[in-house]
């Protein structure tokens, strides 16, 4: 629902009793769209951090950092120094497939490949992890604003 607001230096998006509300001075789309990003990518790293700590008990490393970015082709990224990437569309999928991103990309701070240990690992912490897979292969290509 878009709120007109004369005052408003730029859009706004809050989320409010299961709806969105944009507050905003202009009807420009890509303006409007933006807002709403910016809800998302602050929602995505509160509920990726929230999970996160949440799975940390499973491993004896933790992330060195944790950030949410625009990643057009991949959901997330765990680099060799355990820097995480999420990307913001994340938090738009469905929990148990939030957390089998998590999971995959925590798994890769012991396992820096896709080896048998690596889904092994996973599968430990996400029995179904293959079902949550294959739910961002069929359904991923809709999470967008």
């Amino acid at each position: 629902m878009l709120i007109h607001d004369d005052k408003a230096k730029k859009p706004v998006a809050q989320f409010y009793k299961d709806r969105f509300y944009i507050i905003t001075n202009t009807i420009e789309q890509d303006k409007l769209k933006k807002s709403m990003e910016k809800w998302y990518r602050k929602k995505t790293l509160e509920k990726v951090i929230k999970r996160v700590e949440y799975f940390q008990k499973h491993f004896n490393v933790k992330p060195n950092s944790i950030k949410v970015k625009e990643q057009k082709k991949i959901w997330a990224s765990c680099t060799s120094k355990r820097n995480m990437n999420f990307n913001w569309r994340c938090s738009i999928a469905p929990e148990s497939v939030l957390d089998y991103i998590v999971v995959h990309e925590m798994c890769h701070m012991i396992h820096v490949d896709h080896s048998s240990r690596f889904w092994k690992l996973v599968e430990k912490i996400i029995p179904d992890y293959k079902v949550q897979r294959e739910w961002l292969k069929e359904y991923g290509i809709n999470l967008n604003l």
